[in-house]
């Protein structure tokens, strides 16, 4: 029977997404993580067994967390038109700027990589396609999903600045666009 590893694969994530925000994704290297989590290099290999491991297991998280607040968003609005488009602006709007840090840097760097880039692709268009852009409504909605976008991907790739006061405002207008 094998000794039970003690490093902790989310104590691992979260130190990633520090030196993610502190550095950008360039900063991201094995040694980097090691060094924030205060653990050996080994040891972040032993949990993810490689960088590209690493950050499919950030980009997951990513995922699961957006996933539950599109979730929570759709039990309570679900049957209202739109709902998809108007969810993806609430969860943009109440991802926490590290969230929004992480996410852009990741999405940013990952693009270029052909495999990546792809997925990438993939979930965008199968998103895109349930948005019915035939109508003034679905057009209307398409066009928030987007301002949605641009407005997390300035922030979260520093291009942009908003106290939280902007960005609530920012987020009130976005929604405003989405067809009740």
């Amino acid at each position: 029977m094998g000794r039970r590893p003690t490093i902790d694969r989310e104590g691992l994530l979260d130190a990633a997404d520090r030196v993610i925000a502190r550095g950008g994704v360039t900063s991201l290297t094995v040694d980097a993580v090691a060094h924030e989590a205060g653990v050996s290099k080994g040891g972040v290999l032993y949990s993810f067994g490689t960088k590209d491991a690493l950050i499919e297991a950030m980009l997951d998280r990513a995922g699961k967390s957006y996933d539950r607040l599109i979730a929570d968003y759709l039990t309570a609005h679900g049957d209202e038109p739109h709902a998809g488009a108007a969810a993806h602006v609430d969860a943009s709007h109440r991802e926490d700027r590290l969230a929004s840090i992480r996410a852009s840097a990741l999405l940013a760097s990952l693009v270029q990589t052909p495999d990546y880039r792809s997925e990438i692709q993939g979930y965008y268009q199968e998103f895109l396609d349930k948005l019915d852009t035939s109508t003034p409504s679905g057009r209307r909605a398409l066009t928030a999903v987007l301002a949605a976008e641009g407005a997390f991907l300035l922030r979260g790739l520093g291009l942009a600045q908003f106290d939280d006061a902007a960005w609530d405002s920012i987020f009130a207008d976005i929604r405003e666009i989405v067809p009740r």
